[in-house]
């Protein structure tokens, strides 16, 4: 966990670095989508980081097929590189933002009551347990199995959106995510929080952003060592995995979906809306600061909401994914956010770096060596000069006394040959008479 954890954190600086490398032109486009991701982002989920755990969490507990059904369907991918996708649709496809929250009316019936009086808005199905159960159902049709689920009208969603099975995986991933982040199912009266400020570690913000990034930045940034020490694992919620895959087995997936959103909302009001000291309701229109004890008290309920989540997402891609029609599910994607469009137009730009330096290439081993007679005659003094020592050291070897010997033995000869006009008998050599 902890390796894959650093590893993605790796590959998504490298990626920065070679975005870095684009024309001036290209970084101010993408700078400028950039920012306008950021503010259509901030009404959105759970932040990409605590998305990020809950599909490392469903990682520890998938199994080995549905792994690999992930792993064909996302295109070498696994549910944790695709935390930041349900963003990336929101930013590209503002509308599909309301496929994220399932918001409940208290202006008629009471805040945080029974749960058989909560009113949910829930038009067409656009909310989000209308979305959880109608992007499963969609998925165990195509299939092959026979199932009643609910109709989501994609033009009624967002203008130009559509989902295939693969990014229906996707966006049950991201969505249980959601499910599990008790704003998610808070009420209208409050913006789902939105309208109670709190201060939190010295600094400002709404209880929506609290439980969507502020607990999470706080962890990350003050406990960076437990953050990426595999804490995500199933074994931490090992009992609730277990109960919650018997009752996944007796009750059916949409049992399981009302059940699991009945007890996200009894969280909101018993934990999230209240004051984790005092377990009063936490006013509107001022400002609450919170002690690091209440600090405290709340990370280790955000961590828990974020593991059962994780469990909860293995269950729903193991049942998916474990039978035998998932090999009928179709990958590639309907909703190209601006983050696809811009991952390929850097392929793109890839490619033409990598044609212009073939060519370059072929250019250079196409041209035919040039004749420089300066460097011919510089190689022949040193072969003049390098070959006869070679020969020398050959035959003689690298004795001072043999080089003597012969070097005395050619001035002999010579001298022989000067006096008497002709060959003179080699010394110390005898006659036979």
């Amino acid at each position: 966990q902890v390796f894959g954890w650093r590893a993605r954190r790796l590959g998504k600086a490298a990626g920065h670095m070679r975005r870095a490398r684009r024309p001036p032109s290209a970084n101010l486009a993408a700078a400028g989508r950039l920012l306008l991701s950021i503010g259509l982002l901030s009404a959105t989920a759970f932040d990409t980081d605590a998305h990020d755990a809950v599909g490392q969490t469903a990682s520890s507990a998938m199994d080995q097929a549905a792994v690999r059904q992930v792993k064909r369907l996302l295109g070498g991918k696994d549910a944790s590189d695709v935390a930041g996708w349900g963003h990336q649709v929101d930013a590209t496809f503002p509308g599909v933002a309301k496929l994220h929250y399932q918001v409940h009316d208290d202006s008629t019936q009471p805040f945080c009551g029974p749960a058989e009086s909560r009113i949910a808005k829930c038009e067409d199905n656009i909310c989000l347990i209308g979305a959880i159960k109608h992007f499963y159902g969609k998925v165990v049709t195509d299939e092959g199995r026979k199932m009643d689920y609910p109709a989501l009208d994609y033009g009624k969603v967002s203008k130009g959106v559509s989902f295939t099975d693969a990014d229906a995986v996707k966006m049950l991933i991201n969505l249980i995510g959601d499910l599990h982040q008790p704003l998610h199912v808070g009420f209208a009266g409050d913006d789902n929080g939105r309208k109670i400020q709190l201060e939190l570690q010295g600094t400002q913000m709404s209880l929506y952003d609290v439980w969507d990034k502020g607990i999470s930045e706080e962890v990350r940034k003050k406990e960076s060592h437990f953050w990426l020490g595999g804490w995500t694992h199933v074994r931490a919620v090992q009992r609730e995995f277990e109960a919650d895959k018997a009752a996944w087995e007796k009750d059916g997936p949409f049992k399981s979906f009302d059940r699991w959103a009945s007890e996200s909302v009894d969280f909101a009001c018993k934990k999230a809306y209240v004051h984790p000291s005092t377990g009063q309701r936490l006013p509107a229109g001022e400002v609450t600061k919170l002690s690091r004890t209440d600090y405290q008290i709340w990370r280790e309920a955000w961590l828990r909401q974020v593991l059962i989540a994780g469990a909860r997402t293995a269950i729903v891609l193991n049942d998916i994914l474990d039978a035998s029609g998932a090999a009928r599910l179709a990958q590639g994607t309907g909703a190209k956010t601006i983050a696809d469009k811009e991952a390929d137009q850097q392929q793109k730009e890839w490619a033409k770096e990598r044609e212009a330096i073939l060519k370059k290439e072929r250019a250079s081993r196409s041209v035919l060596p040039r004749f420089n007679g300066k460097i011919l005659m510089t190689n022949l003094s040193i072969t003049a000069v390098v070959v006869p020592l070679f020969l020398l050291v050959a035959n003689y070897g690298m004795s001072p006394t043999n080089f003597a010997t012969y070097i005395r033995s050619m001035l002999e000869s010579s001298n022989s040959q000067e006096s008497g006009g002709g060959h003179a008998a080699p010394r110390n050599v005898k006659r036979r008479e």
